[in-house]
């Protein structure tokens, strides 16, 4: 997707009794990444959405893990989060690799972070059965492309094998690559799980997002959180854009 494209940065669902709310960042909300200094951090945070975050230490594995009450696990190892807790604010931070929001028909959601290998291992199909809810949607969120992903052809021959075809793309200067957006598609498929798109290339809009492969050091969040009505009405009053 060219830069001038731009995608829906928020959205607001109604699920069962909660309302959810979800946010991608871009350069100008901030460095979110861990390794910051912790008090910036927080600062940033509760700049962008008010309330106690869960935000997992991502090593691109295909760890879940359940947030019984706002803040549990922050910053625990791990690739994935699920909650029906109210309030809640789970966090996807990335550079390139594809975050992915899950909301459920009973207003629990997840959160993963999914790069290949966390893909490939299963990340997603974990998360989504780790959700007590029947019903789940999936939002994806900034990552990079196949436009610009170029790919190392063992590697990609494993994606296929595992979710097909689809999943290989060419980059824009003609050289083989993948399409983490395929994969992710092809992933959450496999557990009836649809997916639409918030998502734009990271490292074809240096100006917005962050990127690894542009050099960048910074990484932007994508959030969810599920309250209820009275908690939503609270936060929005708090959240300065």
């Amino acid at each position: 997707m060219s830069p001038g494209a731009a995608r829906p940065r928020a959205a607001t669902l109604d699920r069962g009794d909660r309302v959810v709310h979800v946010r991608c960042s871009t350069r100008a909300d901030g460095d979110f990444h861990l390794d910051g200094h912790s008090v910036v951090l927080e600062h940033r945070r509760q700049s962008f959405m008010p309330g106690r975050w869960t935000q997992l230490d991502e090593v691109h594995g295909s760890r879940v893990v359940e947030v019984l009450r706002p803040g549990d696990h922050d910053r625990a190892e791990g690739d994935a989060a699920v909650t029906a807790c109210a309030g809640a604010v789970l966090a996807v931070w990335v550079g390139d690799c594809a975050p992915v929001v899950l909301v459920g028909d009973d207003g629990a959601v997840g959160v993963v972070h999914a790069g290949w290998r966390g893909a490939l291992d299963g990340v997603l199909q974990a998360a989504v059965r780790a959700m007590p809810s029947q019903c789940i949607d999936a939002l994806l969120g900034p990552c990079i492309h196949p436009c610009c992903y170029e790919f190392g052809a063992d590697d990609l021959r494993t994606l296929t094998d595992r979710y097909g075809a689809a999943v290989a793309s060419t980059t824009s200067w003609g050289s083989a690559s993948l399409s983490m957006p395929a994969v992710v598609a092809a992933a959450l498929s496999e557990v009836g799980v649809a997916v639409a798109s918030m998502s734009e290339c990271t490292r074809c809009a240096p100006d917005t997002f962050f990127s690894h492969r542009n050099g960048h050091r910074g990484r932007q969040v994508m959030t969810v959180t599920s309250m209820h009505p009275r908690h939503l009405a609270h936060t929005a009053r708090e959240v300065v854009r």
